[in-house]
Order: C-alpha cells, then structure tokens, then sequence
C-alpha cells in the first residue's frame, strides 16, 4: 500500500495539483496583504485633536452619570475606558488609554489631567466642565473656571471677593478634593491636590468641601490663605 501512495505522489498530475494549490495559497496570503496595507493607509493617524475631543466627550458623560447615581465609583477607571470606547467608534481600535493625574504631587495641576494614548500624550484642562459634586450635592450647575485673582490673598479686597463669588470662580487647594474624587461625591483626596470654591450660606462665606464634609465653613487656615482675617 505504501508503493501504491508514493506512485500516485509521484505522478505528473499529482504535482501540477501541488503546485497549483501553491500558487493559490501565495495569491491569497498576497491579495490579504494588499488589501491589509491599503486598509492601513487609508484609515486617518490618530492625532491630539482626536484625543481632547472625545476625552471632552467622555468627561461631560462621566459628569452627567456621576450626578445620575450620586457619584462614580473608580471614576479614573470609568473615565479612561469611556475615553478608549470611544476612540474605538471612531476608527481608532486597539489604542491603549492612560489618564496621568500629575496633581498627586504638583499642587498646580489641579484644573488638568493628562491622556495617554498610543504614543500620544495631551493635556485636557477641565475649564468649562460642570463641578459634579456641587451638582450632587446642590443641583447646581457650576462650571469651572480658575480665579484669576493672584494671590489669593487678594480676596481680602470686597471688590475681588464680590467679583470670585458672582463668577463661581475656583481656587487651587491642597485639602480640597480634585475632579475625580467630585466624581465620586467625596469632599476630600489624601493621595491629590485638588480645588475648592466659595458658598454663601446664609448670609456667610463657606468653603465648599469642608461645609459638606460638616466641617467649619471656612476654619482659620482658609481665613490666612485668602486674607480674610
């Protein structure tokens, strides 16, 4: 039996059918390369205006639910995803998604985050997006916008303090919670530095999380740090 196989393997025939079956293989693998490549440069290079817009996207979704349920839980997590879900829709899959949240030891990286993703790094400032703990807690609808009254000393002026509480204007602070702790309905964050804002209640100033947080409105350090004594 094993004669009978190999005459038949060596028969003219036989062989034409290999290599016949051999130049299809090779104009398959070459036609699915063709059409790889083809496919590779017609799809657009991700670019940072790519990322700043669908993080944009990403970060008013995570407001609106943060407000929907009373807070996020892990809202980085949340976020990241939400920011590579989206990329995806747009023709961009499998590019990996970072946040860097630089505010964990730089007091001035409060009104920012970074996204990483792919190669591509860029910087989403946060002005003009709705403070979601003060939409939790308060219903309202307060953007955020950086004082910019330098020093903060400087509120000690009824003229600066009058125009910081008619603009709902922020301030940088160190025992305030940032954007992702307000995500998650927290008034504080030991591991970042965050921001904080003015209330008025009734009739009185009051720091915003430690008003929440059932703290004295506004203590002696935050009467120092905005030259209100």
């Amino acid at each position: 039996m094993a004669s009978s196989i190999g005459t038949a393997d060596g028969c003219p025939c036989v062989r034409e059918l290999h290599r016949a079956l051999a130049v299809v293989i090779a104009c398959c693998v070459a036609t699915a390369v063709i059409f790889a490549v083809a496919y590779a440069k017609r799809r657009p290079a991700l670019t940072s205006a790519d990322i700043l817009a669908v993080t944009k996207l990403a970060v008013n979704d995570a407001v609106n639910e943060a407000v929907l349920k009373g807070g996020l839980k892990d809202s980085e997590s949340n976020l990241r995803q939400s920011i590579a879900i989206r990329l995806r829709s747009a023709g961009f899959a499998g590019v990996d998604v970072r946040i860097v949240r630089t505010n964990d030891f730089d007091p001035l990286a409060g009104f920012h985050f970074d996204v990483v993703a792919g190669e591509i790094s860029v910087r989403f400032r946060l002005d003009g997006i709705k403070d979601p703990l003060l939409a939790i807690r308060f219903g309202l609808d307060w953007e955020w916008r950086e004082d910019p009254h330098h020093p903060y000393g400087m509120h000690a002026s009824s003229s600066v303090m009058s125009d910081c509480l008619t603009h709902h204007y922020f301030h940088l602070a160190a025992d305030g919670p940032d954007f992702f702790a307000r995500l998650e309905n927290r008034t504080e964050d030991g591991y970042h530095f965050g921001v904080e804002t003015f209330l008025v209640v009734g009739g009185a100033v009051a720091i915003d999380h430690l008003l929440l947080a059932g703290a004295e409105p506004i203590d002696e350090d935050h009467r120092l740090m905005y030259g209100l004594d």
